[in-house]
């Protein structure tokens, strides 16, 4: 999970503003690769809903040769050195992120507009890594609202619900 320094408050009602951020970013970049990674701890209740999106765009996806999907659950180590290797023009990492708002709400946010305190339920900070690995790359944050983040929860329904409607919307712009 990550924190948003400069995420303005917002209402779930103001899903379609990360949207129109999304056509913009998705438009601009149709002959470059695009890297979406999921992150999230599985044990970690809603900071699990990276990896829970990634999982349901992955098992429903059509191949599209230059949108790539990686779930790294919690280690996200494990999967940035191929992000890497792809050369992406985007990376958008789909995270659960404290930005004070309602369970669920959703924003994309450059990363450039994420803290990185010195902890976090991430081994290595995401912009910390992205600025690192992904030099080359405009990286992403696609980020939602936790409600709770205790050990051994599932995803509240107001996340899980922000998930399943992220989830179809990316489903829906990687068929186009």
């Amino acid at each position: 999970m990550v924190r948003s320094a400069n995420a303005s408050k917002q209402t779930a009602s103001t899903i379609d503003a990360w949207q129109a951020r999304f056509e913009e970013l998705w438009r601009s970049s149709p002959s470059q690769n695009v890297v979406f990674i999921g992150v999230g701890h599985p044990l970690r209740g809603d900071d699990y809903v990276g990896s829970y999106v990634m999982k349901e765009v992955m098992k429903r996806s059509k191949n599209r040769h230059n949108v790539h999907l990686l779930d790294a659950e919690a280690s996200i180590e494990s999967v940035i050195a191929k992000a890497s290797e792809l050369k992406p023009g985007h990376v958008i990492f789909i995270d659960a992120c404290e930005m004070n708002g309602q369970p669920g709400e959703t924003q994309l946010l450059s990363m450039d507009m994420t803290d990185y305190p010195f902890f976090t339920t991430h081994g290595i900070p995401l912009k910390l890594l992205a600025q690192k690995m992904l030099p080359e790359s405009k990286t992403w944050v696609l980020a939602i609202q936790p409600k709770q983040v205790e050990f051994g929860d599932g995803l509240s329904p107001e996340v899980q619900e922000a998930a399943k409607s992220i989830s179809e919307y990316i489903l829906t712009r990687m068929e186009t």
